[in-house]
């Protein structure tokens, strides 16, 4: 809209023949980034998880040997 309300909108001189480009295709990376990284990520956790990921020593099934002495037989009897 012009400066007075009775004026006509009128184009810029300079910017008449100024054309949008249409965008491109985007790259391989772009399109693909995330399947990339993810499968970097599920290499990495995995990798992780064999180095990082042992449980500690199961301890022996086999009791030790130890030297317990028994109770009297008096003692268990009078409670």
């Amino acid at each position: 809209m012009g400066m007075f309300k009775d004026a006509p909108p009128s184009e810029h001189p300079d910017f008449t023949q100024l054309r949008f480009m249409a965008a491109g295709t985007p790259s391989w990376w772009k399109r693909n980034r995330h399947k990339a990284l993810g499968v970097a990520g599920l290499l990495a956790g995995f990798w992780l998880a064999n180095h990082y990921g042992t449980a500690a020593p199961a301890a022996s099934c086999t009791p030790t040997a130890t030297t317990t002495t028994p109770a009297p037989q008096g003692a268990a009897a009078a409670r």
